[in-house]
């Protein structure tokens, strides 16, 4: 008997031993440390925040740094979403997916930011501070920035999202595709509500944009009568049956040409199907830069460097379409006034039947031509 229960003793021993093991394991495992190697900080507070697109960010832990040095400790990873580390005024975001366990942060304290700091750890996180370094050395463009946000983690893309292209209406397609991305994936998350908020204002700021538009979608479109390069006079009206997108442009404009390279691309893929440009610089002379010129001889030739300037821009960009017009005259452009147009880039689709089908889809033109397309 006293043999019996010695066994079960040690039977159950070994399993509270191991039980003991499991458990230790599992927490150990699902413990979340940031540790940070910033010069400068010195013996600063460093504050971990939850932050939301609303601004309404909650303190998770503070600590404070030891000679540049801290950890932030907690018994399990804060869960997926966006987070910051700051200090003073100095803040680097982490985006998380939940997942992690140990993150490091290194860098200097005067240039505690995504742009600089080094963060480790995070794959979300890693890859965020990446775009931003390639977005801000120029080797993406906002073009590419959409489709990265399209394609990547939606909470990653939100977070891209926001902070490159803000609450400008323009941007609505991008929000919207990318909220899209965030709802399926996480329904009930606190930035999934956030964004909502977020894609509704930006809903009413754009009616309110339109609304006071000078052209409106639906309408038809004012036709242009203006001279090529060799001075012979194009119609837009000569187009009808096309699908043409109106852009108005400059040679001067970087943000026209940094636009060129997908346009053209979107150009060759649909010009087969109907699709062309009708573009409109806005190069040459106002009636307020004519102002520094004293002889009429030194005004012609002001406007002879400007007509050079477009037509080596055509070349350069390779504007392989043929209607290119303009009437040198700059911000006095009479097309540029019927159009509402007071800054460049500026676009306008037109259907067919000669009617406006969208304005401004710079960075929708694509998802534009084909809903074009689909309703013929």
């Amino acid at each position: 008997m006293k043999k019996t229960i010695l066994l079960l003793l040690i039977f159950f021993s070994a399993i509270t031993i191991n039980n003991s093991g499991c458990t230790s394991g599992k927490i150990k495992s699902s413990g979340f440390t940031i540790t940070g190697n910033v010069e400068g900080l010195r013996n600063r507070p460093v504050i971990l925040d939850r932050v939301s697109f609303s601004n309404q960010n909650e303190t998770v832990k503070e600590v404070k740094a030891e000679n540049g040095q801290f950890t932030i400790d907690l018994p399990q990873n804060p869960g997926v979403g966006y987070y910051r580390i700051r200090s003073g005024r100095q803040s680097v975001y982490i985006i998380l997916d939940g997942t992690e366990n140990s993150i490091s942060v290194e860098g200097k304290y005067t240039k505690f930011n995504n742009n600089y700091a080094t963060v480790s750890g995070s794959k979300l996180s890693e890859k965020f501070n990446s775009i931003l370094q390639d977005l801000k050395n120029r080797k993406i463009d906002i073009y590419k920035t959409k489709s990265i946000a399209k394609e990547s983690d939606p909470v990653l893309g939100s977070v891209l999202v926001v902070n490159v292209f803000g609450s400008r209406p323009e941007f609505l397609d991008i929000h919207e595709a990318v909220y899209k991305n965030l709802e399926n994936k996480y329904p009930d998350l606190y930035l999934t509500k956030d964004y909502k908020s977020i894609i509704d204002s930006l809903k009413k700021a754009y009616a309110r944009q339109q609304a006071r538009a000078k052209i409106k979608v639906g309408m038809p479109a004012p036709d242009i009568a203006m001279p090529n390069p060799d001075g012979k006079i194009l119609k837009l009206s000569d187009l009808k049956g096309k699908i043409v997108l109106i852009d108005f442009w400059a040679s001067w404009c970087g943000p026209c040409i940094r636009s060129f390279p997908d346009l053209t691309k979107t150009y060759q893929k649909y010009k087969d199907k109907g699709f062309t440009v009708f573009s409109v610089s806005l190069d040459g002379v106002d009636s307020r830069s004519a102002k520094r010129y004293k002889t009429p001889d030194a005004l012609a030739a002001a406007k002879k460097r400007a007509k050079e300037k477009w037509i080596n821009a055509i070349k350069k960009h390779k504007l392989t379409w043929s209607t290119h017009v303009s009437d040198l005259d700059k911000w006095d452009c009479k097309a540029a006034a019927n159009y509402g147009v007071t800054s460049i880039p500026r676009t306008f689709l037109i259907d067919r039947e000669g009617n406006i089908a969208a304005v401004n889809p710079r960075f929708n033109l694509e998802e534009a031509i084909v809903k074009v397309l689909n309703k013929n």
